[in-house]
């Protein structure tokens, strides 16, 4: 029985080094911030009918450190005051998970909008969007074609919703 006490403290110190090791280092990158990217909009696509349209929202490391993106965007779609729901769309998240990104300078990181069109629906002007965890927004103009936007703000299954950001292949 005297090996006992040593095997338990033996395993109690493999237990405290493999969480030193697994956990966050001091080198991680520090979190994106809207200065330190630039926003763009990739040209839309249908993906079958010409009903749900999507297109990339684009976020491009402009400073000389790398950073890191988490989670999905918060996006809101700015536009002409509907007299039902206003001027502001809250685009719904999918579902998906998200992982963590690690933006070099110059790579870039995107995320999946698709909506609903609706050619006798609403127009937004401006694209909004926020970085999980960080504050401030950065805004883009409305996708080219100014294509209308069914509203389902209160949809609880809305056809118009942002996926999780997600690394963007590099052409090299």
């Amino acid at each position: 029985m005297r090996n006992l006490p040593g095997a338990a403290g033996v395993l109690t110190a493999i237990m405290a080094i493999g969480s030193t090791v697994a956990g966050p280092t001091a080198s991680a990158s520090p979190a994106c911030t809207p200065d330190s990217l630039g926003l763009t909009t990739s040209a839309p696509a249908s993906p079958g009918d010409a009903t749900q349209i999507h297109f990339d929202v684009i976020f491009t490391n402009i400073s000389p450190q790398p950073c890191e993106l988490n989670g999905y965007p918060g996006v809101d779609l700015i536009g002409p005051d509907d007299p039902m729901w206003g001027p502001d769309y809250q685009v719904p998240q999918q579902g998906d998970a998200a992982v963590p990104i690690t933006l070099a300078p110059g790579v870039s990181a995107s995320s999946r909008l698709t909506f609903l069109a609706d050619p006798n629906g609403w127009v937004p002007d401006t694209i909004a969007v926020t970085l999980p965890n960080v504050p401030g927004r950065m805004e883009v103009p409305w996708i080219t074609g100014r294509v209308p936007v069914a509203r389902q703000d209160a949809a609880s299954h809305p056809g118009t919703y942002v996926g999780p950001l997600h690394a963007v292949a590099s052409d090299g």
